[in-house]
C-alpha cells in the first residue's frame, strides 16, 4: 500500500512539474543583463540544458540558485535556478531551454527564446509570433 501511495505521489510531482510549465521568468527591459528562471523537482532526473545559437552575440555569463527557506529539508521540493546572459555585440539570437531526462537523454520540453542586442550592448526578450 505504502508502495502505491509513493508512486502514485512521483507521478503527481512528474506530471506537476510537466504541466505547470516550470518556467519563470523575469526580465530587465533594457539593461546590460537579461534573466531568465527555470525550475526543476528535487528527486527527478530531469535538468535544463542551455544552449545559444550564436555565442558572439550573447553569453550565459552565470546561473545561480535560489534560496527558499520555506522549502528547506523537503524532499521533491522546487529548484529554481537564474541563468543570467550579457549581450556581447548588436544583433539577434536564439536561447533554446531543454528540460533534459539525464538518465535516458530524452527531451520532455523545450523553450526557444528569441533575444535582441542594441548598439549599446542592452539586451531584451523579443515576441516573435512564428516560433523558431
Amino acid at each position: 500500500m505504502k508502495k502505491k501511495i509513493f508512486i502514485i505521489v512521483g507521478i503527481i510531482v512528474f506530471i506537476v512539474a510537466v504541466i505547470a510549465g516550470v518556467l519563470y521568468f523575469s526580465k530587465d527591459e533594457s539593461g546590460k543583463e537579461l534573466e531568465l528562471t527555470y525550475t526543476v523537482y528535487g528527486g527527478t532526473p530531469y535538468e535544463w540544458k542551455v544552449s545559444i545559437e550564436d555565442e558572439s552575440i550573447v553569453k550565459l555569463d552565470r546561473s545561480y540558485n535560489l534560496e527558499d527557506k520555506n522549502n528547506e529539508g523537503l524532499d521533491g521540493a522546487p529548484v529554481s535556478t537564474n541563468y543570467v546572459f550579457k549581450g556581447l555585440k548588436k544583433g539577434d539570437t536564439y536561447v533554446t531551454f531543454q528540460y533534459v531526462n539525464f538518465v535516458t537523454g530524452d527531451v520532455e520540453k523545450e523553450e526557444v527564446h528569441h533575444i535582441r542586442v542594441d548598439k549599446n550592448k542592452n539586451i531584451s526578450l523579443q515576441l516573435d509570433l512564428d516560433k523558431k
